[in-house]
């Protein structure tokens, strides 16, 4: 998919440095892949704050649950 975007280039340049990539496009991916995490995280940290899992709640899953969590989209 093709996107044009209109970006900061300071704040580019600097994403640029960290990453080590000089291909605008890896940076760009790099930077929703990071910001997908960052909202996912937040999501669960949210979802625990409204409903705290207990220690009944935890012993309740089967181990096998957690292996099965899709942490990574890749």
């Amino acid at each position: 998919m093709k996107v044009s975007a209109t970006v900061s280039p300071e704040r580019l340049e600097r994403a640029k440095q960290l990453t080590g990539c000089d291909n605008v496009s890896e940076v760009i991916d790099r930077g929703l892949q990071a910001l997908i995490v960052s909202e996912a995280e937040r999501t669960h940290v949210d979802g625990y704050a409204r409903a705290p899992q207990g220690a009944d709640t935890v012993a309740s899953l089967e181990p096998g649950v957690w292996a099965e969590v899709p942490w990574d989209d890749e």
